[in-house]
């Protein structure tokens, strides 16, 4: 299974000479089976890039199929859809799935984000038939040849961390998320304050979700030093990763949604202090970059 970076920012995109390397757009990752069936999650402004991928491909002809999978609908998630080429060529097809936001469905929610007052283009103009799937975080899901589990992440509203297995490999992303040990943020996680069972249980969830993962996709937004009356943010930092990739037994720890304040030199100095934490550790670690194409289950990525 291969899995390629369109965006690996948090927040909002930037575009600075001293953020290159890692890139400037939000989230976006692309999972493709040796088959060739395709799964999309989280569409960021990196989903604009990949658009124009698929557009050299039989999407241009009106003749792909994509699942596509939501993390969280805030804006830095689903910005992307309205630039998304394939959805406005008739006869590509696209399964949305989604735990949407308490008495929300996905598809309005999407849909608000082009009325009028915001963007030129209404959601009815895109020609492509769009399905939707809305479910409840801690189901499990079977979209064509991709196996995926779902569990709640500590971010405010529903967001959802997911398990993505294909050809005999895993991978797990968790964004965004938040240091369960100071406060308790998603809805219904009978937050704020921190609780130690629920801590406990929490944590539980999360390992077992990416019990074994060949890699794990992890917020470390921040530095520990810049979480400091951020907890509230809803994002996590390299400590809270290797926590997490330790308890589950990880093959790789991939660091994510990096800060949009952040260099590359910031980004370079994460990856460090991650590699200097985990000296010892059975798993390797790497930074997220766009266009990073990671061969999942693979020992060789490119």
């Amino acid at each position: 299974m291969q899995l390629t970076f369109y965006g690996a920012r948090g927040s909002y995109p930037i575009a600075r000479a001293d953020q290159l390397r890692y890139g400037g757009n939000t989230t976006c990752l692309h999972f493709c089976t040796r088959s060739g069936q395709e799964l999309i999650l989280d569409g960021g402004s990196g989903l604009r890039l990949l658009g124009m991928d698929m557009m050299r491909r039989e999407f241009a002809e009106g003749r792909g199929e994509a699942f596509i999978l939501v993390g969280h609908t805030h804006w830095d998630h689903i910005m992307g859809f309205p630039f998304f080429a394939p959805f406005y060529r008739q006869g590509n097809r696209f399964v949305v799935v989604s735990a949407g936001q308490p008495g929300v469905h996905i598809r309005e929610i999407l849909s608000l984000q082009q009325v009028g007052l915001h963007f030129p283009v209404p959601f009815e103009r895109m020609q492509a038939h769009r399905e939707y799937i809305q479910f409840n975080p801690g189901e499990s899901l079977t979209l064509g040849e991709f196996r995926v589990e779902t569990v709640q992440l500590n971010h405010p509203g529903i967001t959802v961390g997911y398990r993505v297995e294909a050809d005999g490999a895993v991978a797990v992303v968790y964004t965004d998320t938040a240091r369960i040990h100071k406060l308790r943020l998603g809805e219904g996680m009978g937050g704020p304050d921190p609780d130690q069972g629920y801590t406990r249980e929490y944590l539980e969830r999360l390992t077992y979700c990416a019990r074994r993962a060949d890699a794990l996709v992890y917020d470390t937004n921040y530095r520990e030093h810049e979480m400091v009356g951020r907890y509230h943010f809803g994002h996590s930092t390299v400590e809270d990763a290797l926590e997490v990739a330790r308890l589950a037994g990880v093959g790789q720890l991939v660091l994510f949604h990096h800060a949009p304040e952040h260099s590359d030199a910031d980004v370079d100095e994460k990856l460090a202090t991650a590699c200097d934490l985990s000296r010892g550790e059975p798993f390797t670690v790497e930074a997220a970059a766009e266009g990073w194409c990671l061969q999942v289950g693979a020992d060789e990525s490119g």
